[in-house]
């Protein structure tokens, strides 16, 4: 396998992250400016219960019916 190929395949963290990130963006449970942060966080596992809970509560800004705080 040449190693070009080795080194362009994600870590599992990377991958999960990836994959919990996409979700999140498909629900629009955040604003989607924020994924990057999040997929970020999730990789280094530094995202804390105070983060989540904010993300939480300010949710997405482009859903109709919700606050853009």
């Amino acid at each position: 396998m040449p190693e070009e190929a080795i080194q362009s395949k994600l870590s599992p963290d990377e991958e999960l992250a990836a994959t919990i990130t996409a979700a999140i963006g498909k629900a629009k449970l955040v604003n989607a400016k924020k994924l990057p942060r999040i997929q970020e966080g999730l990789v280094k596992g530094n995202l804390t219960s105070a983060d989540w809970k904010l993300l939480a509560e300010l949710g997405s800004t482009s859903q109709e019916g919700r606050s853009s705080l």
